[in-house]
């Protein structure tokens, strides 16, 4: 009989323990310590009233069909959009003759603006370029960069009749580049020989294609 009634009043205090420490959990915590066993806090917000409703704005109202049509006709000036003043509307607006007067602020040094220039006559527009000449073909042999004879000469009636003009000069090497200068260069030796200033002559060269080219550049 008293083994009875000492357990059931270690159940009784057990569970009064329990139910203080939210659980077992609670207990373990309690004798863990630390930032653990302290109390959780209360959302934010616990201690506020609760919002009034009435203070929450209505919903838009959704945007009309052919609305978004209709502004983009006024933006491209079809029917009730946009349109281009008429001369009337524009008969009574004029000009300043001169700039507004400097307003005076006190600690404020202004300056007023320079002055326009006057409009004078307009300038007469310059000739549009010439076009270039077309280009003359230089032939050389397959895979050498010495200029044949005949090819000389073709470049020396180019130079006669060139009147000042500046002389574009392409070497083509056969797929190797070294070749294409040494083309050009024998290209511009030659029109050199003719009288031509180096100052005058243009120099390209590319890899892919045979021969070369001399031409005209105003």
């Amino acid at each position: 009989m008293l083994r009875r009634c000492c357990g059931a009043a270690f159940l009784v205090v057990l569970a009064f323990s329990l139910g203080g420490c939210s659980g077992p959990v609670g207990l373990y915590h309690s004798f863990e310590g630390g930032a653990i066993a302290q109390s959780r806090q209360a959302p934010p917000g616990a201690d506020k009233p609760f919002p009034n409703l009435a203070d929450v704005p209505a919903a838009p109202t959704a945007t009309p069909a052919g609305a978004q049509e209709a502004i983009a006709a006024q933006a491209r000036g079809e029917a009730g959009g946009v349109s281009t003043p008429s001369p009337g509307a524009l008969a009574g607006l004029t000009l300043p003759e001169a700039p507004p007067p400097v307003p005076k602020v006190p600690g404020v040094r202004l300056t007023a603006p320079p002055p326009a220039a006057p409009v004078s006559a307009p300038v007469a527009e310059a000739p549009a370029p010439k076009p270039p000449g077309p280009p003359v073909g230089i032939a050389f042999a397959p895979g050498s960069a010495i200029l044949p004879a005949a090819q000389a000469s073709v470049l020396t009636k180019l130079a006669a009749k060139r009147a000042g003009a500046q002389i574009r000069v392409c070497g083509f090497g056969e797929g190797a580049l070294p070749l294409a200068v040494s083309r050009a260069r024998r290209i511009a030796d030659a029109l050199t020989a003719a009288g031509v200033p180096p100052t005058d002559i243009r120099i390209a060269a590319m890899a892919s294609g045979s021969g070369g080219f001399a031409q005209l550049v105003y």
